[in-house]
């Protein structure tokens, strides 16, 4: 058997290349780790912040001076899953740390008032990776649309939590 073909060796050569370039992306979330969670926050004037690695919720109220509450929430493990495996199938770790949501190439054609801004930091494995994002332009794109139903899902795990629920309600709404 002499050497390989030109052919056989280029094949080869890009299998190598394309291998070694996306074997850290299958390893950086492939599975949930045991040090799994996240820090999620999220408001228009008056935010609310989770932090699983704490079970600690807080919630803004307003008001002057103004306030914040705290909530002991923890998520089940069937909730803790169920965001997992939305962050794997959206590619969280593929977003950018500042995402703006907007078809690259378009402009903006309408702005929303009040906007969300969302904060999010997952860790995984050993890896962090921490998504910013104000909602507040039209028109989006199926990133932001994922992006937004992801946090739909956590905001709705914590609002139907019973601590949640035992919280007062803010004391004034936003200018």
């Amino acid at each position: 058997m002499g050497s390989k073909s030109p052919v056989t060796f280029k094949r080869t050569l890009v299998l190598v290349i394309a291998l070694v370039l996306y074997a850290p992306r299958v390893n950086t979330s492939a599975a949930q780790a045991g040090d799994f969670g996240f820090r999620f926050e999220v408001g228009d004037c008056l935010a609310e912040r989770l932090d699983t690695f704490t079970s600690v919720f807080t919630k803004n109220l307003g008001g002057e001076p103004a306030r914040t509450v705290t909530a002991q929430i923890s998520l089940t493990d069937a909730q803790m899953r169920a965001i997992y495996e939305t962050l794997e199938a959206i590619r969280f770790f593929d977003y950018p740390s500042t995402f703006v949501g907007v078809p690259i190439g378009l402009r903006v054609v309408g702005t929303v008032t009040p906007a969300s801004t969302y904060r999010l930091q997952v860790r995984n494995g050993g890896v962090v990776h921490t998504v910013l994002w104000k909602d507040a332009y039209k028109p989006t794109t199926g990133e932001a649309d994922r992006l937004r139903d992801l946090f739909s899902m956590v905001l709705g795990f914590v609002h139907e939590h019973p601590a949640f629920k035992r919280l007062p309600r803010p004391t004034a709404g936003c200018e």
